[in-house]
């Protein structure tokens, strides 16, 4: 999805002023894997924080060691070893991933923002468990965020939780104002996903998508 994140970086005109801040799963799925990850990399005011892809990759690649007959379970090693210079670079990429943050917190304007991939929660807990932040919908399927903290994950594509019919997708929030579910479901075209990027600041969406689909 490397050229959908390149759209979206010159729709909001990112520039060294700004920061962004990328809630995991920058692999898998996608065509493109190492664009995303040499963006991620090389712009230091764009923040990736670890998704339950990336958590998944690392731990393949560090416990398998036949690599051939026992295939990731998802296109991103085949694509990374697919050129020389992608295949040179693997061990950073994998570096890059094990390293990256399970969470943000923010302040914004006198208010406290969560960043995490799957679950905030954890974060305000003493033993912040990875396994809750990388994969626990529990704060999706209830509906409701933390009061008090205002949390954004992804994970959980948009146009899959119940009650939400929007086509494109579009960034949902919960009824109660306190939990931003961000993932627009951009590897899913097919369904009406597509990239979204919303600005804390000021609450604005953008919204990036392929050529065939209808976008707002």
């Amino acid at each position: 999805m490397g050229h959908l994140l390149d759209q979206m970086l010159e729709k909001i005109a990112f520039s060294e002023a700004d920061r962004l801040y990328v809630l995991g799963d920058l692999i898998d799925r996608g065509p493109d894997p190492a664009g995303v990850l040499d963006l991620a990399m090389e712009r230091k005011n764009i923040i990736a924080l670890k998704g339950n892809h990336e958590d998944a990759f690392v731990d393949w690649y560090d416990t398998v060691p036949d690599k051939i007959h026992n295939r990731y379970y998802y296109n991103t090693y085949d694509f990374l070893m697919d050129s020389r210079r992608t295949r040179e670079r693997l061990p950073e990429y994998v570096e890059f991933m094990r390293k990256m943050p399970l969470y943000k917190k923010l302040r914004i304007d006198g208010e406290c923002w969560l960043l995490a991939h799957a679950c905030t929660e954890e974060v305000l807990s003493f033993w912040k468990r990875k396994e809750r932040m990388l994969w626990s919908t529990e704060m999706i399927d209830r509906g409701k965020g933390i009061p008090g903290y205002h949390s954004v994950v992804g994970h959980v594509p948009a146009f899959t939780i119940r009650g939400n019919t929007n086509r494109p997708a579009k960034i949902w929030h919960s009824e109660d104002g306190w939990l931003t579910d961000i993932d627009c479901g951009a590897a899913f075209p097919a369904f009406g996903g597509r990239l979204g990027c919303l600005c804390l600041e000021t609450g604005e969406e953008y919204y990036v998508a392929d050529a065939e689909i209808l976008t707002t």
